[in-house]
């Protein structure tokens, strides 16, 4: 079965065909005649192939050595521009994308030189390819001149182009803008098969291998797992079955048999499929999951299936291993110094890769030092230096993220508008003009996400679809045709409270209206990222019911959809919670379900994806399943159902560790910092702050004993600093915590009071220093921070947190009067209703408390009643109903879905001064035996 000329009947081999003889090849032509190449393997050296045709096999066997390529190039161009030619598909491979664009226009624009139309058409192609990699605009130019150029030449039966490399690159092109759907309907066409046609005629060979290995990747990108799975292992089989059968062509065979086998091998990972994946490359590699780690860790002569087998150990959880492998490949070892460890290896991808392992081991010194040096630069040398471009934009994104990761936003700002060739000081419009490279654009526009400038990021979103900000609500709505901005314009929509917009847009990207029935509203759209888009939006505001209709019907399953039955049939259930094989689906069923209060259904689902049983026993439900989102999922819900002796117990096994170990072992980082924080919120929870503290600490490389400046040093990991310092805020650690707080920020204890309440350029470190100041008492410089951040970061958090800090207090009303109604003023006027309720019902004033809460209730419930649900409403409802004597179960459940839709309110200080008084009016009213516990516990 081997990938040679293309049948001619259109039909595709089937793997079990046996292969052709070389006397069966042998012509009966002129043997001096030229030997007849067919146009499917007539194949340019490209980057856009995963696996170009090198030598294409004649028929009589034989291989056409690389330079007859260029001979048959020049006889379509004069001398100098075959060198011209030669010159940009050079400049192609090497991913100089703008110099090969260049050099095509010139070649085009000049006209001469070019002998006949495939010299014309390969200069089309060539062209389209350099477009395909640059902005989205480009990128539709690529599209329409191809898509011109395919319109002047013949179609074969099928309907596909018979011009060589056309639909292949068009295709691709379709892809980059988002249009997958288009992209794999003319793949199909190309490889002869029809969309109606069965799994097994879609997956069969078509004898094109790039076509081939291209739609198996398409279909990856469309979620059809299933029909790429199916394509790799009929190719894989096809190329081994070749391989025996066929002398003539082994080289060619094994580089396509080795592409196939790491595609297959990233599918598997993708799906979890883990073992199969990992089988697969160490047979590559020659060798066995059971041998002994020095020989696991020992490095081929292939750096593909290395990197290939450092991703998956790291998504395996071992790091260990990962790290090993590659300091092996890096000619490095694990006790050489940081020195050593740092000195770049002169190979980018072995670098990066060392580079994104140190970030998930939680070493993001080291990383950082590697990928300065990795640019010539070095930690201590000025931020003008720092921060300016390398000219490779891979190592400069990843710096990029590295510091967001470290919280030194200043520099990945400043780098950021350095590669695109901005200035901090420039105007709004110079700022959110686009720089011509969308994985720039798109990263700028995260970094004003992470640091709360919503306005700056929206409109270089608005930029680069072509539309401004006073753009009709029409306009605003219309997809740009490029999915990644579309799908990003909604996520920042989301952010910035605007769902309805948000939910228009998202729907006209798939041709519905919000008012359609809802039949169709949930009809799966095909595109599994609008559909995950989807049920995200609906969750997020409240439009539960069509969330989960949709991911049942991703899914092919019906539901009878009746909300107001709690208890499901046995025989229902236990279908509803099957595992559907797309982790993303289930786990966001698991979600749903824990919103909708249907706890049962999330628990099961988690154990069947899991492989357990709802009433196995202990040992066997705390044992981990090898997937660690699954595994952090599980405990997850079990720590919001309170039952920590099973959370910590499964958290403990995922770490390697054992309950009754010792404390330093216990408090040991494992590696993985999404399982040693996971552990450190737990015992937080269950109020072992000590081991918490210990954690954290060896987490930041510190230790209990150390002097204050180095504890309060903070670490470079964002999520462990915040962690640290709210933890102390629960120890009653205060002032350790404001000086880690200020260190974050760059500020120190003793500067101004203007200085020290500048926000620092981050929203959530100024939205955390914010809270603590108000929790000790520093309302000035509290108010005054939060005003600041107002206008720095036009967010509906930073005006909730004002309007908090005002409520109770005398002049609220007046100054929430200024504001037009919205979810945050109703929600911040049902607080300061309860706060004064709580004050009037601790000093014993008659009457009055009653009034007052239900005022504060009757304002919540309007708030959910009209807006999307938050965490912040179910949580003041939950305060409401406690003190107004509603059973334990009526307020308890508000608070559980509180903690399942904002999780971190768990971890937020209980030390505020308006609990302590409502602590005081619980137990006037004798509601509340154990204050501590229940205040603790539940916000």
């Amino acid at each position: 079965m081997a990938y040679g000329p293309t049948p001619t009947t259109g039909t595709a081999v089937s793997s079990s065909a046996p292969a052709a003889t070389p006397e069966a090849n042998k012509s009966s032509l002129n043997p001096n005649a030229e030997p007849f190449i067919p146009r499917s393997e007539q194949v340019k050296q490209s980057p856009d192939t995963p696996l170009s045709v090198r030598y294409p096999q004649t028929t009589a066997g034989q291989n056409i050595p690389p330079q007859t390529f260029q001979k048959q190039r020049r006889k379509n161009y004069s001398k100098e521009t075959a060198m011209k030619v030669d010159n940009a598909y050079e400049a192609l491979k090497k991913q100089n994308f703008i110099k090969a664009e260049e050099i095509f226009r010139t070649l085009l624009s000049e006209n001469q030189g070019i002998e006949n139309q495939f010299g014309y058409r390969d200069i089309i192609i060539g062209l389209a390819r350099s477009l395909k990699e640059q902005t989205v605009n480009k990128q539709i130019e690529a599209c329409n001149i191809l898509k011109q150029l395919r319109s002047k030449g013949p179609l074969n039966a099928f309907g596909a182009s018979t011009i060589h490399n056309l639909d292949l690159t068009l295709s691709l092109c379709e892809e980059k803008i988002g249009l997958q759907l288009n992209a794999e309907a003319r793949l199909l066409t190309l490889r002869h098969k029809r969309l109606n046609d069965n799994e097994n005629a879609l997956c069969a060979l078509s004898g094109n291998f790039d076509a081939d290995i291209t739609m198996a990747l398409v279909w990856q990108h469309l979620h059809k797992y299933s029909l790429s799975e199916k394509l790799l292992l009929n190719m894989r089989a096809g190329l081994i079955n070749s391989l025996l059968l066929n002398p003539y062509d082994v080289k060619n065979l094994r580089r396509k048999l080795h592409t196939v086998n790491l595609t297959l091998a990233r599918l598997w990972q993708h799906l979890e499929k883990f073992q199969l994946s990992e089988s697969l490359l160490l047979d590559m590699m020659g060798k066995h999951p059971d041998d002994s780690e020095d020989i696991l860790c020992k490095p081929s002569a292939h750096d593909d299936i290395n990197l290939a087998l450092v991703r998956l150990w790291q998504d395996m959880g071992k790091h260990k291993q990962a790290e090993r492998l590659l300091l092996k490949m890096s000619k490095k070892h694990p006790e050489d110094t940081e020195h050593i460890l740092c000195r770049p290896t002169g190979d980018h991808n072995i670098d990066l890769a060392l580079a994104r392992l140190w970030i998930i081991m939680g070493k993001h010194k080291l990383a950082e030092r590697l990928l300065l040096s990795t640019c010539g630069k070095h930690p201590d040398e000025s931020c003008d230096y720092l921060c300016k471009p390398s000219g490779n934009h891979i190592i400069d994104l990843a710096q990029v993220r590295l510091w967001q990761d470290m919280d030194k936003h200043e520099l990945s700002g400043r780098l950021l508008l350095n590669m695109s060739h901005k200035h901090p000081h420039d105007s709004e419009d110079s700022l959110c003009k686009p720089s011509g490279h969308p994985i720039i654009d798109l990263t700028l526009v995260r970094h004003w996400e992470l640091a709360g400038k919503y306005q700056l990021a929206e409109r270089l979103l608005l930029n680069l679809c072509g539309t401004h900000p006073d753009a009709s609500e029409d306009s605003l709505c219309k997809p740009c045709g490029n999915q990644e901005i579309d799908l990003t314009r909604i996520r920042l929509g989301q952010l910035m409270g605007k769902h309805e917009r948000s939910e228009r847009l998202l729907l006209n990207m798939i041709g519905l209206h919000p008012n359609a029935d809802e039949d169709s509203l949930c009809r799966p759209s095909g595109n599994h990222d609008i559909d995950m888009a989807r049920v995200r939006l609906w969750l997020r505001i409240g439009k539960n019911k069509l969330s989960e209709r949709l991911l049942l019907n991703m899914i092919g399953m019906q539901h009878n959809g009746d909300e107001d039955n709690a208890d499901e049939d046995d025989a229902d259930e236990d279908t509803l919670c099957k595992p559907s094989g797309n982790q993303d689906i289930d786990l966001a069923r698991v979600r749903l379900w824990q919103n909708t209060s249907k706890y049962q259904l999330s628990e099961k689902l988690l154990l069947n994806m899991s492989g357990k049983y709802f009433c196995a026993c202990e040992e066997e439900l705390c044992r981990p399943c090898g997937n660690h989102a699954v595994d952090l999922s599980l405990a997850r819900h079990w720590e919001l159902m309170d039952k920590y002796y099973l959370t910590e117990k499964l958290l403990l096994n995922v770490s390697g560790k054992h309950p009754d170990a010792d404390e330093g072992s216990l408090c040991k980082p494992c590696g993985n910092h999404l399982i040693d924080l996971a552990l450190a919120r737990l015992w937080e929870s269950m109020d072992k702050y000590y081991l918490t503290e210990r954690l954290l600490l060896n987490m930041s490389g510190k230790h209990p004993n150390a002097s204050e400046d180095s504890l309060c040093k903070p670490c470079g990991n964002h999520f462990i600093d915040l962690a640290l310092a709210r933890l102390w805020e629960l120890m009653d650690k205060h002032y350790l915590a404001e000086r880690l707080l200020l260190n974050m920020s760059n500020k120190h204890p003793d500067d101004s009071d203007d200085h020290l309440c500048m926000p620092c350029g981050n929203n959530v470190i100024d939205l955390t220093l914010v809270r603590h100041w108000q929790r000790i008492g520093k309302y000035e410089w509290a108010k005054e921070l939060i005003t600041r951040c107002c206008d720095l970061y036009p967010s509906s958090e930073c005006e909730l947190s004002l309007l908090s800090l005002s409520a109770g207090q005398a002049g609220f009303l007046a100054m929430i009067s200024r504001y037009p109604e919205s979810a945050n003023t109703l929600l911040t006027c049902s607080i300061h209703y309860f706060r004064l309720a709580c004050e009037q019902i601790a000093e014993d004033v008659p009457g009055s408390g009653k009034d007052n809460l239900n005022k504060a209730l009757e304002l919540v419930e309007s708030a959910l009643e009209k807006y999307p649900p938050s965490a912040g409403a179910f949580s003041q409802k939950a305060h409401c109903l406690r003190m107004m004597g509603a059973s334990e179960k009526e307020w308890k459940q508000w608070f559980q879905k509180t903690n399942f839709l904002d999780p971190n309110r768990l971890q937020r200080s209980k030390t505020d001064f308006w609990r302590n008084r409502e602590a005081a009016a619980l137990q006037k009213l004798s509601i509340s035996k154990n204050k501590k516990t229940s205040l603790n516990l539940y916000d």
